[in-house]
């Protein structure tokens, strides 16, 4: 269950570290000397990380805005949103924070030089021209996966995303030397993406529980960021040694997937199917996904997330399970981990679900 001030407040230090998670590898810990620490969790480049996100109740769980002084004060599930946005862009985000610090330190050192209060010189709130530049990539990225999606490698042209950018064609070189670049470059973020999903989700206990999570953070990441999206690979869009290296990957995110699928049928957690035909099903999801969400409408990534990990379980998982909610915008996300409630035999003898076991809770 995500965390509350109160749930926070009532916790208590013990001889060991103590870490109780919110949701999306969001949690505090409580050192034995009683301090409350945010920490956020993650996996990059297969190796699992910790974040510092500061110290309660200095950082709140979420943020507001300080009467007195009229500041936004950030709070940790904003934070740790900041980051996992930087994970599906395929950076670290420790190493986004060392090297914004050491922007900062060098514009710091370039202000007292120059004889001017930190504060108020440019250098301390523009952005510098790297900064700048990434930026511009960023949106670059965003244009041209929407134009692919919509329109097809063939049918989209750097004319195209050159004319909803307001630049000229000439000024895309200075970041790509072709379309072809272009797109293989999304295809790469887009892989850098599915496989910090899995990796995040290679820590369940189960395969039901690695399949679900899997399924979770790579939605989340692909509302999140529209240039995290799963691009079909037409004939000709790349050169044939990129193309390779594009299905090398993918085939790899499969053979990984379709194992849990087969160890999920092993274990117990799941029904037995084809893990084929699961991957199949999975993937034509993932595809079709950038195609009818928009993040303007009534449901939030995280709900959308959420509820298509759990409809998944619900499936594919071998324990019996309740209803999911009426509508997508009555979840409350979790981080992957909510479930519908078991289902139960009701009193006059009808079933709202499969044959229960001991298990089984009044829906």
């Amino acid at each position: 269950m995500p965390l509350t001030d109160i749930v926070i407040r009532r916790a208590r230090p013990a001889a060991k570290p103590v870490r109780i998670y919110d949701g999306g590898g969001l949690y505090i810990e409580i050192s034995p000397a009683g301090g409350k620490l945010w920490r956020f969790k993650y996996r990059f480049d297969g190796k699992e990380k910790r974040l510092a996100l500061g110290a309660y109740p200095a950082v709140p769980i979420v943020g507001y805005r300080d009467k007195a002084t009229s500041q936004w004060i950030r709070g940790a599930r904003e934070k740790r949103d900041e980051a996992r946005r930087l994970l599906a862009n395929g950076i670290d985000p420790a190493e986004s924070r060392k090297a914004q610090k050491s922007a900062n330190a060098g514009r710091a050192s370039g202000a007292k030089r120059s004889g001017l209060p930190d504060e108020t010189t440019w250098g301390c709130r523009v952005p510098g021209r790297r900064a700048q530049r990434e930026l511009r990539e960023e949106v670059l990225y965003e244009t041209a996966a929407r134009w692919f999606n919509s329109h097809g490698y063939h049918g989209t042209s750097l004319s195209d995303v050159a004319k909803e950018l307001g630049i000229t064609k000439a000024a895309l070189y200075n970041y790509v030397s072709s379309k072809r670049e272009l797109l293989y470059n999304i295809h790469l973020r887009s892989l850098r993406a599915a496989q910090a999903a899995q990796d995040s989700a290679a820590t369940e206990s189960t395969g039901l529980g690695r399949v679900r999570k899997m399924i979770f953070n790579y939605v989340a990441a692909i509302t999140e960021s529209p240039t995290v999206t799963f691009i079909l690979l037409e004939d000709g869009a790349l050169a044939p040694e990129q193309a390779e290296e594009i299905l090398a990957a993918r085939r790899a995110l499969d053979h990984r997937f379709r194992g849990w699928v087969a160890a999920g049928v092993r274990d117990k957690s799941i029904l037995a199917c084809d893990p084929q035909l699961v991957s199949l099903l999975v993937t034509g999801s993932m595809a079709w996904l950038t195609k009818w969400y928009d993040p303007r409408g009534p449901w939030t990534g995280e709900q959308v997330a959420e509820a298509m990990s759990a409809l998944y379980a619900r499936m594919l998982s071998s324990a019996p399970i309740g209803p999911l909610p009426g509508s997508v915008g009555q979840v409350v996300p979790e981080g992957g981990l909510w479930m519908p409630p078991v289902a139960r035999p009701r009193g006059d003898g009808s079933r709202t679900g499969r044959r229960g076991g001991p298990h089984d809770i009044d829906t």
